[in-house]
């Protein structure tokens, strides 16, 4: 089938919801929706570079798999010329990819869980129209899937190669080969060419590489990568090899086989030949990591004495003093919104203001703030932050069900803040869509830490050994390598250590992790938050619960008394080794289900919230944020464009 017809096929057997998350994917202000037409949306949706806001819901596993199926299509054309030419207007669209094929290509062809997991994959990427189905069994693979996925060059023929290589360059290649060196340029070249295109003879020649080198070969082989020699090339002339080698003996043992050849001039880089590429990518599989790397962990009761006891009783302390901050900058707020600068941060003096609200935390202040733009309650007036319209609204719900949406809003959080930026995102961009989220990959890889065990990251802590310069635990190179597997955009911006372990911190603020270990609150925000990827902040029944169960049966009583904001009576057990109650306050104003559909990488886009509170009002949840109001105004669309009856 056409791909045009496959694609428009396939968006219209899905349901309006699901053709909203499509919509929310694409570039800001790329299509005027008012006019779209089915064909400017078919048109936009195949093109990745259109659709930042895709990138951003695909973890390590969807990008092996891309990266795989457009290798598959490579390959298929023999690592030719896959891009538009000089002159070209458009550029050449890749052929489709058969599922089988694809499967044999991340060695998931055969049955078992690696199959499972690959299937899974698959159908996430499907559902989020990265891949599409052709009618025959196969898949269809975006316009510009050659630019965003494929090799970055075209691999250059070994006799390519060899030319731009002086001639006793040649003769130590042929030599090493075994070949008979004292033949004329011509000869030797055929001769090496013809070694080079033999698969065996590549497959037996890396057999005899090194750890080191066979990874480096593999980098060559499937990224295309290019390796810098720092050698001389006078005017044209072919490359001298030094008799003494290039200073590097792993590059010097690639070389010396010509599995490594010079680039095509005036390039100084060494690159791998097209023959030696195919031989190599057709007797290894592309990678393929269906989850994190396993946990690297200990049990709490090595790290407190109380245990499971300590974490149960710290997710509760944090929570009461959640529930208290809540109210006090809530009023804080209302009293005197806080004023904005005119790059549309949060003036220092604000901040100092609201930290001091909640007794000095900045972390706890910036991450109600940042929460409160997602779920709707501030919004951006006349250079101040203001209550929304929604602040009765959420008034007026239980104090569990504040603490949960809470929780949830701050993992709808990205790493590019919208009014006051943690200290390693202050110069991440403000101005494009797609931005990472460091903390929601934070949340689902609460999960992936069984039971009684903590990865010893206490956020405060690892953040001052930092500032010291210290090299980070083990526990917090397993949460920075969870982190980047189920967001690796994360690794696209500054400082991916500190923002982990910055979110680390937040969590902490939040009762969903105490001293590395994942407490039930965590959990529930971990279940959330792989379900889909929007979580739409209306604290869920699960999330409710879990607080409600960390809260204790004292927890935070809620007080709706005519003319009064509500109040939190912070009762229960005193802090373990204090001996002190927690102290009630009053207003100081007065990814695993694993299908397409569960996991929700076709979930609503993590593009930031508007300048602007939602004034739109759902008495079911108590608030709606900026981002679910543009998801209905997309479902909206997807209907008008696609088809009234859509549901």
């Amino acid at each position: 089938m056409d791909r045009r017809a496959a694609l428009e096929s396939h968006v219209r057997s899905l349901s309006a919801e699901r053709v909203a998350d499509l919509l929310a994917t694409l570039s800001e202000g790329v299509v005027r929706y008012a006019r779209a037409t089915p064909q400017t949306l078919l048109y936009l949706l195949p093109i990745l570079a259109y659709r930042p806001g895709a990138f951003e819901r695909l973890t390590l596993a969807h990008h092996q798999v891309l990266y795989a199926a457009v290798g598959a299509a490579e390959d298929r054309q023999r690592l030719r010329a896959t891009r538009a030419g000089a002159g070209e207007p458009r550029p050449r669209l890749p052929a489709p990819v058969d599922h089988e094929t694809l499967l044999a290509r991340l060695d998931a062809d055969r049955p078992g869980l690696a199959r499972v997991r690959a299937e899974e994959t698959v159908a996430d990427l499907v559902g989020l129209a990265l891949l599409w189905p052709d009618g025959r069994g196969g898949y269809h693979l975006p316009d510009d899937a050659f630019e965003q996925f494929g090799l970055p060059r075209v691999p250059p023929p070994a006799a390519v190669g060899l030319g731009e290589l002086d001639l006793a360059g040649v003769r130590r290649i042929a030599l090493t080969l075994g070949l008979d060196p004292t033949g004329g340029r011509g000869a030797l070249t055929e001769a090496i060419v013809r070694v080079l295109g033999t698969t065996g003879r590549v497959r037996d020649l890396c057999r005899t590489a090194d750890g080191d080198v066979a990874h480096q070969l593999l980098d060559h082989a499937f990224l295309g990568r290019e390796a810098p020699a720092f050698l001389t090339r006078v005017g044209g002339e072919p490359i001298r090899f030094p008799a003494d080698g290039t200073g590097d003996p792993d590059l010097d043992w690639m070389i010396e086989r010509g599995l490594l050849l010079p680039a095509e001039s005036p390039g100084t880089g060494f690159v791998m030949p097209r023959e030696v590429a195919l031989a190599v990518r057709s007797t290894h599989p592309w990678p393929f990591d269906p989850g994190p790397q396993a946990v690297v962990g200990v049990p709490v009761e090595h790290v407190m004495p109380g245990g499971r006891a300590d974490v149960v009783e710290g997710a509760r302390r944090a929570l009461t003093a959640l529930a208290r901050a809540d109210v006090r900058l809530l009023d804080a707020v209302a009293e005197q919104p806080p004023a904005l600068r005119g790059d549309g941060l949060l003036a220092p003096r604000e901040r100092r203001r609201l930290s001091r609200v909640v007794e000095g935390d900045e972390d706890l202040a910036r991450v109600w703030l940042e929460a409160g733009a997602v779920l709707g309650l501030l919004g951006a007036r006349r250079g101040r932050v203001v209550l929304s319209e929604q602040a009765g609204a959420w008034r007026r719900l239980g104090a569990e069900r504040r603490l949960a949406a809470l929780t949830e809003a701050w993992a709808g959080t990205e790493d590019a803040s919208l009014w006051w930026p943690s200290p390693e995102t202050a110069d991440a961009p403000r101005d494009r869509s797609g931005r990472a989220r460091t903390r929601w990959a934070v949340a689902c890889a609460l999960n992936d830490l069984p039971w009684g065990t903590s990865t010893g990251v206490v956020g405060r802590r690892s953040l001052e050994e930092r500032a010291k310069g210290r090299e980070p635990r083990t526990g917090t190179r397993w949460l920075v390598a969870a982190v980047t597997w189920y967001q690796p955009s994360v690794e696209s911006e500054p400082d991916t250590v500190g923002r982990v372990v910055r979110a680390s911190r937040e969590a902490e603020l939040l009762g969903a992790v105490f001293g590395g270990a994942t407490t039930e609150v965590g959990r529930a925000l971990s279940r959330r938050c792989r379900g889909r990827w929007q979580v739409w902040p209306h604290g869920s029944a699960d999330t409710v619960a879990a607080v409600r169960r960390a809260l204790g049966p004292r927890r935070p009583e809620h007080h709706a008394e005519p003319g009064t904001g509500p109040e939190y009576a912070a009762e229960g057990a005193p802090p373990r080794g204090t001996g002190a109650p927690v102290a009630g306050t009053e207003g100081a104003g007065g990814r695993a289900r694993r299908s397409a559909e569960a996991r929700g990488r076709t979930g609503s886009d993590g593009a930031g919230p508007d300048r602007g509170a939602g004034r739109e009002r759902d008495d079911g949840h108590g608030v709606t944020g900026p981002a679910e109001l543009l998801h209905r105004r997309l479902r909206d669309v997807a209907r008008d464009v696609f088809g009234a009856d859509r549901t």
